[in-house]
């Protein structure tokens, strides 16, 4: 009897566990949309001036805000700072406006001087931060302290 019990719970695991590898992309893809990212957020001022701003309309917010160095820290990131925000959105528990922790900033920064690399190469990006003159570049409230 046991042994059919573990046979059964190892079947149903495989066909879970195969089930969210193939639906992964499908999911991922759902969850990357600034729509996705408005949809639980108290986010509507920040989507609406991403949306209206001609300057990074064509980029997501996941562009931006999750690290990019590496796949696996990419999508690590990606369910950590999503269930972070669904627990805070839901139980009411967030500032207003909402601000960056520190890691984000990190993580903002770093993704500012990977799309503009060659326009910043001159610039000692350590001194000061890209938000110092950008303020205001994609959202209208301001996200930092």
């Amino acid at each position: 009897m046991r042994k059919k019990l573990l046979v059964i719970v190892a079947v149903v695991v495989a066909v879970f566990g195969i089930a969210a590898v193939a639906a992964s992309p499908k999911l991922i893809e759902l969850t990357s949309t600034p729509d996705f990212c408005n949809s639980c957020h108290v986010m509507n001022e920040q989507h609406e001036a991403w949306f209206m701003t001609g300057v990074h309309r064509t980029i997501k917010c996941i562009d931006c805000h999750l690290p990019h160095d590496n796949i696996v820290n990419h999508l690590v990131w990606k369910g950590i700072d999503g269930t972070k925000d669904l627990v805070y959105f839901h139980s009411g528990i967030y500032e207003e406006p909402i601000q960056l922790s520190d890691r984000g900033k990190r993580v903002l920064k770093a993704n500012c001087i990977r799309c503009h690399e060659g326009v910043v190469s001159r610039i000692d990006t350590e001194a000061q931060e890209c938000w110092s003159c950008h303020r205001r570049i994609n959202h209208k409230a301001a996200i930092f302290n």
